[in-house]
């Protein structure tokens, strides 16, 4: 399991906090692939710690979904599936239409004027092909607006929802350029306080990747 010596060295949590945190970002990152096996042992050498909070942190990982455990077989980071994705986007698409009601007209022009700016980055990041950077940016430029629904819990199952289709994004598998054109269109509906329009093309927006994944099955997988 591939973790940078930053975060080998810095043990700030509770040890299985720690563990579950450091793992959980690298199947977020991409860093491991979609069915890759963790191996307990080797998970707890690479972070320097015991096996058993490893493997209980494997256990509550796979638990909320961000692994597969195969009994007497081992932990595994998910596998692709356009199923998967459409399952992830269906209950994104319920919970995303709610915050944006709530949040819209709560927007300012700060909110906006941020967007444009980490829109612009978005381009530049996508142009030269620094994909990591790019989804970073792409993830802040729509939290904006799901922060000023201004509700904590609602954010946390965004963000299990998001982190849950991170290692489809992080598989290369759309077209950054059309996801672009999206950021683009969408700010001048944030800007006009245009509720149906955004949900509208956010609707779009998640297609791409459920067929672009789906597209990726068919090559695959015959």
């Amino acid at each position: 399991m591939p973790l940078s010596q930053e975060r080998r060295q810095a043990q700030p949590e509770a040890l299985l906090s720690y563990i579950e945190k450091q793992i959980k970002q690298s199947v977020v990152s991409g860093e491991l692939k979609p069915g890759a096996k963790l191996s307990p042992s080797a998970v707890a050498a690479n972070l320097g710690v015991s096996h058993i909070p490893v493997r209980e942190a494997l256990t509550s990982l796979a638990a909320s979904g961000y692994l597969e455990h195969k009994p007497r077989v081992g932990f595994f980071v998910r596998t692709l599936s356009s199923e998967d994705l459409a399952d992830i986007y269906h209950w994104r698409e319920i919970l995303e239409r709610e915050a944006f009601m709530m949040a819209i007209p709560e927007l300012t022009g700060d909110d906006i004027e941020e967007m444009r700016r980490l829109c612009g980055q978005m381009r530049k990041a996508a142009d030269s092909v620094q994909r990591r950077e790019y989804l970073h940016l792409n993830r802040q430029f729509h939290f904006i607006a799901f922060r000023r629904a201004s509700s904590d819990r609602l954010l946390r199952f965004l963000t299990y929802l998001w982190d849950a289709a991170a290692p489809y994004t992080f598989a290369g598998l759309v077209d950054a350029e059309k996801a672009q054109w999206d950021h683009e269109r969408m700010i001048s509906r944030f800007e006009a306080r245009d509720v149906d329009g955004i949900v509208e093309l956010m609707t779009h927006h998640r297609g791409l990747a459920v067929e672009a994944v789906a597209r990726w099955e068919a090559r695959e997988r015959p």
